[in-house]
C-alpha cells in the first residue's frame, strides 16, 4: 500500500480503514500536514497547501501507519513539463581531459555514477543530475545508481553511445571517431522527388551461403560494403548487385542496439530489430568485433561512406513508437511513468501491439526522439530516417522533426507509417495519411496502393488488380496518376516491404495461375510500382521474386527463411534486367517524376483500351511514352493512339523492336513503348 503524488499538491491513497487521526507527509528533513479528504470509501486524497518536493524520499505517517510515498500522476501533467522539461546535452559527453556525464530524473531522490566500478555522486539542479570527470575516461564502463520511489535501480544511460556486449553497462566513446576521409565525403544530392529506395535487413544481406561474402563477415555491416563478391558461379552480389540495381536509397531495418539476438552468438536467434533498447548505439551482432563500442560506430559510418561514394543515399529504421521491455527500459526506471502513454484507468497504452506505446507529446520524450535523430544525421551524415507506425507518434514532434532534419539537409528523406492506432492519444494528434498536410516535407506509405494492386494487405485471400484478372480496374489510372488520397509528392509507392507476405508468395497464393504467369504478374506489379508518380520502394530480391515460403510476419524466424537467396539472382538473371530499364525510365524521364497537379493532368492521359487493360499515354520532354497493363490471360489488339514508330522500351513478354499503328497486347503483359518527337 502506498501513496501517489498525483500533482503537485495532491496524493491518492487507496486505505481500507477509516483515517481518523491527523495525516503527514515526511521525509529525512521535512515534516507536512495534509488536509484529508474522503473521495470514496477506500480512496483518499491528501492535499498539501505548498508545492511538493518531488526528488524526496517521502512517507505518510498517521497514528502508527507508515506507508511510502511515490510519483503518481504528476510526471504526466503540463505542469511537470513546465518545470524541468529543458534542452541539455545528456549522455556522456568525451574530451580528453574530461568527461561529464548528465541524466535527467526529476523525481530521483539519488543518483550515483558508477564509472569502472567506482562510484560518484552526482549533483542535482532542476531535474538534471551531472558530474564532470577530470582525466581521459575513453573506454570506460559507467552505468547510474538511482534511488527513486524507494527503490534502487543501476540503469544504462538511454543516451549512451557505446555499450558493451549484450548491453550491461554503458561505454564512453567518442562519437567524432571516423574513417579516414569520412567527413570530407560527397553525400549524394537528389530531391526527394527523384529517389527510388531499396529496403535491405543487414544480416539478410550476406547470410546466404551463395551470398559471396566471407564467413567471419556475414551478417555484418562490413559485408554491406564488399566490392567483387560473386556467386560461385560468378554473378555479382552485395555491393556492385545493389549499385548495377540503379536505385538512389538503401534503407536498413533498425541498426540499433535491439533485444533477443546476442552479440557473439548472433547466429542462434534471428530479429529484425523492432525490439529498440538503447537508440544510440548499433547493435553488436552487426559489428565484427561486438567487444569494441568504438568498431560499431566506425563500421556503420564506413558502410554510409560506401554508399555515399557511388552516390547512394543511406537510410536508417527508426522506432522511436515503443521500447522492448517497459518496465525494465532506461526510461521506466529514471522517471516512472513519465516516457509511456496511460488511458485514464491508469492502463498502458499499446497501440503499437508490443506492450507500451512511446509517449512522444512529452517533452522529453520529444526531446530524447530529436537528440536520437540528431546525432544520427550529423555523426553519421544518414540521408533519411523511416519511422516505424509513425501513426503513433505525435504530428507536433513529426513536425519539429521535420523542421530540424531538413535544415541539417533540405534533401533528408523523411518517411513512415501512417496508420492509424489505438493509442491514447486523440486522432487530431497522430501523424496519419488525414493529416499529412501537417508535414508536408514527410511521405507517408501508401496502403491504398498496396491494397489496389494485389488485394487487402491482411487477406490472405484477397485479390486486387494484378492478381484479380482486373479487379479495381476503375482505380489504376487515378493510382498511377498519384492520385489517390495522399499528396503525390507525399506517397510512398509499394507492394511489398519487410512484413508481411513477400509479393511473390502472395501473388502465387491468389492468382491461382501457372508458375510462369505469376513471374509475369509479379514483373508488372513491381514495374507499375515504379513507374508511377510519387517515390517507388522495392524490399530487397522483389526483382527476383523474394520468397519466405509462404511465412508472412518472419520477424523472428530463422536465417534460412529471411535471408536473401542469391541463388534466385542468377535463376532470374534476365528478369532481372526488366527491373534495373524501369529503374533507368524512372530516373531518366522527368514525366515519370513530377511533382504537380497540372503537369499530371495535361502530361499524362489515360487512353482507350479493352477492359480491363489499362493503357496511358505520357508527353516528356522529348519523347511519347504508351504504356499498356494486361493483368488477363488474354491477347488483345489495340490500335495505337499517335501516329509513327514507337520503340519496345520494355516488355516482360515482347523482345526489343518497333511497332506501329496496332500491337498485340500477350496475357499478363506490362508493355513500355517509346517515341522520339523531336
Amino acid at each position: 500500500m502506498r501513496g501517489y503524488i498525483d500533482t503537485f499538491t495532491t496524493i491518492s491513497l487507496e486505505y481500507t480503514n477509516p483515517i481518523t487521526e491527523p495525516v503527514y507527509l515526511v521525509s529525512d528533513d521535512d515534516i507536512i500536514p495534509l488536509q484529508v479528504n474522503q473521495r470514496s470509501s477506500e480512496l483518499y486524497e491528501l492535499i498539501a497547501q505548498s508545492p511538493i518536493v518531488l526528488n524526496k524520499k517521502w512517507w505518510l505517517e498517521f497514528g502508527d501507519v507508515r506507508l511510502p510515498v511515490i510519483s503518481g500522476q504528476v510526471v504526466r501533467t503540463a505542469e511537470f513539463d513546465e518545470r524541468f522539461a529543458r534542452q541539455d546535452r545528456y549522455g556522456a559527453e568525451y574530451n580528453q581531459a574530461y568527461t561529464t556525464f548528465k541524466v535527467w530524473s526529476p523525481v530521483a531522490s539519488k543518483i550515483t555514477l558508477f564509472v569502472n566500478h567506482e562510484p560518484y555522486e552526482m549533483n542535482e539542479d532542476k531535474g538534471n543530475w551531472s558530474i564532470t570527470l577530470q582525466g581521459d575516461y575513453l573506454g570506460a564502463i559507467y552505468f547510474y545508481g538511482v534511488e527513486v520511489n524507494h527503490e534502487y535501480h543501476e540503469v544504462i544511460d538511454p543516451y549512451a553511445k557505446g555499450l558493451t556486449i549484450n548491453a550491461t553497462a554503458g561505454v564512453v566513446v567518442n562519437p567524432e571517431v571516423a574513417p579516414d576521409g569520412f567527413n570530407i565525403h560527397s553525400r549524394p544530392i537528389l530531391p526527394p522527388a527523384d529517389s527510388i529506395i531499396y529496403e535491405v535487413h543487414v544480416r539478410d544481406f550476406s547470410m546466404h551461403p551463395n551470398s559471396g561474402i566471407p564467413q567471419d563477415l556475414k551478417g555484418k555491416f562490413e559485408a554491406m560494403t564488399l566490392s567483387g563478391t560473386t556467386t560461385k558461379h560468378g554473378y555479382s552480389t552485395g555491393f556492385d548487385y545493389v549499385k548495377s540495381l540503379g536505385i538512389t536509397h538503401i534503407e536498413l531495418l533498425p541498426v540499433n542496439d535491439f533485444a533477443k539476438v546476442d552479440d557473439v552468438h548472433f547466429t542462434t536467434s534471428y530479429n529484425w530489430g523492432y525490439d529498440p533498447m538503447y537508440f544510440q548505439t548499433p547493435d553488436g551482432s552487426y559489428s565484427t568485433d561486438p567487444k569494441d563500442p568504438v568498431k560499431r560506430v566506425l563500421e556503420l559510418k564506413s558502410l554510409v561512406q560506401r554508399y555515399h561514394k557511388a552516390h547512394i543515399g543511406v537510410i536508417l529504421d527508426v522506432v522511436f513508437n515503443h521500447v522492448f521491455h517497459q518496465p525494465t527500459s532506461s526510461f521506466e526506471r529514471l522517471v516512472p511513468g513519465y516516457y509511456f502513454r496511460y488511458y485514464s484507468d491508469l492502463s498502458l497504452s499499446n497501440g503499437t501491439g508490443v506492450g507500451n506505446d512511446f509517449a512522444s507529446e512529452r517533452q522529453m520524450a520529444r526531446q530524447f526522439i530529436l537528440d536520437t535523430l540528431h546525432y544520427y544525421a550529423q555523426n553519421f551524415q544518414v540521408d533519411g530516417f523511416r519511422f516505424d507506425l509513425m501513426g503513433a507518434i505525435d504530428v507536433k514532434t513529426m513536425q519539429q522533426v521535420e523542421e530540424m532534419l531538413t535544415a541539417l539537409n533540405p534533401n533528408m528523406l523523411i518517411l513512415g507509417e501512417g496508420w492509424h492506432l489505438n493509442t491514447a492519444l486523440p486522432d487530431n494528434e497522430k501523424t496519419t495519411h488525414d493529416q499529412a498536410y501537417l508535414v508536408p516535407q514527410i511521405h507517408f506509405f501508401n496502403d491504398y496502393f498496396r491494397d489496389t494492386l494485389k488485394g487487402n494487405n491482411f487477406d490472405i485471400g484477397d485479390t486486387g488488380y494484378i492478381n484479380g484478372s482486373g479487379r479495381f480496374r476503375e482505380r489504376v489510372f487515378k493510382l498511377f496518376q498519384g492520385d489517390y488520397g495522399l499528396p503525390v509528392e507525399q506517397t510512398i509507392n509499394y507492394t511489398e516491404v519487410h512484413d508481411n507476405h513477400t509479393l511473390f508468395d502472395r501473388l502465387s497464393y491468389t492468382s491461382k495461375q501457372h508458375p510462369e504467369n505469376v513471374l509475369k504478374l509479379h514483373q508488372m506489379t513491381t514495374v507499375f510500382t515504379i513507374l508511377s508518380q510519387g517515390i517507388p520502394f522495392i524490399h530487397a530480391g522483389q526483382e527476383f521474386y523474394r520468397t519466405k515460403y509462404g511465412h508472412g510476419n518472419t520477424y523472428n524466424l530463422s536465417d534460412f527463411i529471411n535471408r536473401i537467396d542469391w541463388n534466385r539472382r542468377i535463376k532470374y538473371n534476365e528478369d532481372i534486367t526488366i527491373i534495373r530499364k524501369a529503374i533507368q525510365l524512372k530516373k531518366a524521364y522527368e514525366v515519370f517524376h513530377l511533382q504537380d497537379a497540372l503537369s499530371i493532368k495535361t502530361r499524362i492521359i489515360e487512353i482507350k483500351a479493352p477492359d480491363p487493360v489499362l493503357g496511358i499515354l505520357l508527353f516528356d520532354l522529348y519523347d511519347e511514352f504508351i504504356l499498356f497493363f494486361n493483368p488477363t490471360a488474354l491477347n488483345y489488339t489495340i490500335e495505337l493512339p499517335r501516329l509513327g514508330v514507337f520503340n519496345i522500351e520494355l516488355s516482360n513478354v515482347h523482345s526489343a523492336g518497333q511497332v506501329s499503328k496496332t500491337v498485340t497486347l500477350k496475357p499478363f503483359e506490362c508493355l513500355i513503348l517509346r517515341k522520339t518527337i523531336y
